[in-house]
């Protein structure tokens, strides 16, 4: 009985000597994985394993023949591959702790042997280079079947003979994160179906900055309207640029290939003329970039912070949006199935299937949150966990403490070695109780020149749904943008709206206005309700208090009590206010527009709002004289629509009558004098003219009417409240003219489009 089972290992050795997969095992470790090895025979039309059974072993062929059948199990099959002597089946899952990604039958009678996962994990800790060599077995085959479902999605039902012949004489090329496939006024004579993956389609405009047209994921194509055109003529070169931004696998197909597959499948240009039509539709749509799914990598910004409450807090706010997934290293391996597979580094043959594991999973979810702990390793270099999650995303978010060292650690100073072009974004996280935040400008300072600067801010207090809701919304390119206009006493209508906004529960992200408007979006940057703004309102009715009027040589009034007002309510920076905001005013030494975004919130509300001939214009730090926003830009909302361009931008704006209006009679020529002494004595002749602030205020309202007729496409939702009856300080009427734009806003928001 022993000499038959010595010759049956004897046998065995001898058949998989010769096989690849062991050619790297000595005579001792062959010795060893053949005597775990087992028989097993299977009768023709007889199922080894199917679609989703567990991975609990693989095989290998030593007769007869197998068919390989990829799909799901009410699907008859994606393709049909078949196995001879010698290969083996089996191998991805056992290595990859993965459920069967096919139905494997005998097509003849046929006998195999068996390693089984108990046995196999015991005999790779003995000896690794059976693991090795299973693996580098494992990423050609596991390519192989990835590129044969690609091709089979992507042309519909095409013949298996044909398929076959096909991938025969198909090239597989990788791209890494930040890497150039092909650019723009390239000749094409190839197009690409992506495996894994995703690539990114830009165009450069005139003034030489890029356009983002589309991105493209697993089963999509690029570079086919070359292919469309004649070799060698203008339409056949590039039209765009395209570049992988994160690892991506792509089949080549070639021009004398695809000419060759369009006469034998004349399908196939069917199925790719629908993918450009739909694809043309989408770029068309204003929002068409910010379609994709998302990809978010939360880093901490100092060694060993955790992330785990605000990740899941995170989570909470991003799953009201769309469905949302979120890993960190531990819950990752618990889902694949595979203890420590998250280390897997990034060069093993085992990383493409994680990576196409994982791309599987970000398609199935509109957001995927990774979540990265211990970026570091013990040797000081990333992580594999680490450098996947960076390299892999669209969006990194830089979470650092608010109160904590603002100087970048070691993981931003490594950061540049990792191979990725995402965006970069910081978080600064607040206690709850946290009335307003301070430092924000060294914290940006800091990172302004780095090799991955910061491209946004947002400050968050833990714990506090509002904040979470409105990082979400700003993250994923869906903010609410609140704009206010200008219009001095009048600008009070604001209030009324938003107090209109606060019983409907609207909320919104971004705030700016202009004059007036500004004043009142100050506050709400600042997360003062509409209530607190009607104290402030209060406050600035006692005009005798607030007008301190002085010889008219700049402006009628010396403007040192309201300036010492804003002062004391908006303290602080730009850059700490909860909400991000910015104001307009105008610059009258460069004859320009300016957008306040940063430094002291009272000085650039204080610019905005001075009105010319009432308050005294504004010097900045380089000498330029600064007046009302008004007379650049009334109602800014077009500046929102460039801070939120797939966004929702809602404008307040004021309808006002003219200054400049009533029965007047004056000459060609009028003397100031006359039209005093008019008013003063019945004996003089009445002269009756506009007065020098009515001219003033005219020529602003003409600007503003002007400017409004430029930019208010630029809003999803105007919000009109009529304010005619006020005048322009008419301050004591506050509680009137906020009551008017309490009505107008019930009863326009109801038009506002979904937020």
């Amino acid at each position: 009985m022993n000499g038959e089972k010595d010759h049956n290992i004897e046998r065995v050795i001898h058949f998989l000597t010769p096989l690849k997969i062991f050619q790297q095992l000595d005579t001792n470790a062959i010795c060893a994985v053949a005597a775990d090895l087992s028989w097993r025979h299977l009768a023709a039309g007889e199922v080894l394993f199917q679609h989703g059974d567990p991975g609990e072993a693989f095989y290998i062929l030593t007769s007869g023949a197998l068919q390989v059948s990829i799909g799901a199990d009410d699907e008859i099959g994606v393709f049909v591959n078949r196995l001879e002597a010698g290969e083996c089946v089996g191998e991805i899952s056992l290595l990859t702790g993965q459920p069967r990604t096919g139905t494997v039958t005998a097509l003849k009678d046929s006998e195999l042997l068996c390693l089984t996962k108990s046995h196999f994990d015991r005999l790779a800790e003995e000896y690794p280079a059976l693991l090795t060599g299973l693996a580098d077995l494992l990423l050609p085959r596991f390519l192989q079947d990835q590129t044969r479902i690609a091709l089979k999605n992507f042309f519909g039902d095409i013949d298996d003979a044909l398929l076959r012949e096909l991938l025969k004489n198909l090239d597989c090329q990788r791209c890494f994160s930040g890497q150039t496939l092909f650019s723009q006024g390239d000749h094409g004579n190839e197009m690409y179906i992506i495996i894994q993956g995703r690539l990114r389609t830009v165009i450069k405009e005139a003034d030489g900055s890029e356009r983002v047209l589309y991105e493209s994921g697993a089963g999509e194509c690029v570079g086919e309207f070359a292919l469309l055109a004649e070799n060698g003529t203008p339409e056949s070169l590039r039209t765009a640029t395209v570049y992988a931004t994160r690892m991506t696998d792509m089949v080549v197909i070639a021009r004398p290939i695809f000419e060759n597959l369009l006469e034998q499948f004349p399908q196939a240009l069917f199925n790719l003329t629908r993918k450009i039509v739909r694809r043309a539709v989408s770029i068309s749509k204003p929002d068409a970039a910010s379609k994709n799914n998302m990809v978010i990598t939360l880093l901490p910004a100092q060694v060993g912070q955790p992330l785990d409450r605000f990740a899941k807090q995170l989570t909470i706010a991003l799953s009201t949006l769309g469905k949302t997934l979120s890993l960190d290293a531990s819950r990752f391996d618990q889902l694949y199935g595979k203890k420590g597979a998250s280390e897997t580094p990034l060069d093993h043959p085992l990383s493409a299937v994680i990576n196409a594991w994982l791309d599987e999973r970000e398609r199935e979810h509109q957001f995927t949150v990774y979540e990265v702990a211990s970026v570091l390793g013990q040797s000081g270099g990333w992580t594999s966990w680490a450098q996947r999650c960076v390299e892999d995303a669209d969006l990194i978010l830089l979470v650092g403490e608010a109160e904590g060292n603002s100087l970048p650690s070691v993981i931003e100073q490594t950061l540049p070695s990792t191979r990725t072009c995402a965006r970069m974004e910081l978080v600064l996280l607040h206690s709850s109780d946290c009335k307003r935040p301070t430092g924000t400008a060294e914290w940006l300072a800091q990172r302004n020149s780095s090799a991955f600067p910061v491209r946004a801010y947002h400050h968050v207090r833990m714990e506090n749904q509002p904040d979470f809701r409105r990082l979400a919304r700003r993250m994923i390119g869906k903010p609410v943008g609140l704009v206010f206009a200008g219009g001095s006493a009048r600008g009070w209508a604001h209030l009324g709206v938003l107090r209109a906004i606060e019983e409907m529960d609207y909320e919104f992200d971004w705030v700016a206005g202009a004059s007036m408007g500004s004043i009142v979006a100050a506050g709400c940057a600042l997360g003062w309700s509409s209530a607190q703004l009607s104290d402030l309102a209060a406050r600035f009715s006692k005009s005798k208090k607030l007008l301190d009027y002085t010889f008219p040589y700049a402006a009628f009034t010396s403007t040192r009590h309201i300036t010492n007002l804003l002062k004391e309510l908006y303290e602080g920076n730009i850059e700490d206010t909860w909400k991000p905001f910015f104001c307009i005013s105008a610059n009258l030494t460069q004859i320009k527009e300016i957008m306040h975004t940063s430094g002291p919130l009272w000085k650039a509300v204080r610019a905005s709002m001075a009105f010319p001939g009432i308050f005294a214009p504004v010097m900045d730090e380089n000498g330029d004289v600064l007046l009302d926003g008004g007379a650049a830009n009334n109602l800014p909302v077009d500046r929102m629509r460039e801070m939120c361009p797939t966004g929702t931008v809602i404008g307040v704006d004021l309808i006002t009558g003219s200054s400049v209006s009533g029965k007047y009679n004056f000459g060609d020529s009028l003397s100031g004098w006359k039209a005093l002494a008019g008013g003063i004595s019945p004996l003089t002749a009445k002269v009756k003219a506009p007065h020098l602030f009515s001219i003033i205020a005219g020529l602003v309202e003409g600007v503003c009417h002007y400017r409004l007729n430029e930019v208010w496409r630029s809003a999803d939702l105007l919000v009109k409240v009529p304010v005619q009856a006020y005048g322009l300080l008419d301050f004591d009427r506050y509680a009137e003219i906020i009551e008017a734009g309490y009505l107008a806003g019930q009863e326009q928001l109801k038009r506002l489009p979904i937020v």
